[in-house]
């Protein structure tokens, strides 16, 4: 899990437009310009239905976020797709990692 500093709050969110930046089979990563660098990891009921089929991809989702590191101090939003539930964690972990090279 990510440390709270790590993590966006609700008050966060207030006045952000994020902008998507990659769009991946797992993954939708969006971007919005900060002065420190915090992770969110938004799940709809839309896209995954069972809350515990959310709350375990938010838990593989955070245990990568804090293995990575970024060089660019943004907010970085997660918006996991269906497939990510039966995805393999190292899938995961490339596909986050191949963005994060990219920013």
């Amino acid at each position: 899990m990510l440390p709270k500093l790590k993590r966006l709050t609700k008050r966060d969110f207030i006045g952000i437009r994020p902008h998507i930046v990659f769009r991946g089979t797992y993954v939708d990563i969006a971007l919005h310009p900060s002065s420190h660098t915090r992770f969110a990891c938004i799940i709809s009921k839309k896209r995954i239905k069972k809350a515990v089929d959310r709350n375990k991809v938010k838990r593989k989702i955070y245990n990568i976020l804090t293995l990575i590191t970024t060089k660019n101090q943004n907010l970085i939003f997660v918006y996991p797709k269906h497939s990510c539930i039966s995805a393999n964690h190292t899938l995961l972990r490339n596909e986050i990692e191949q963005v994060f090279a990219t920013l």
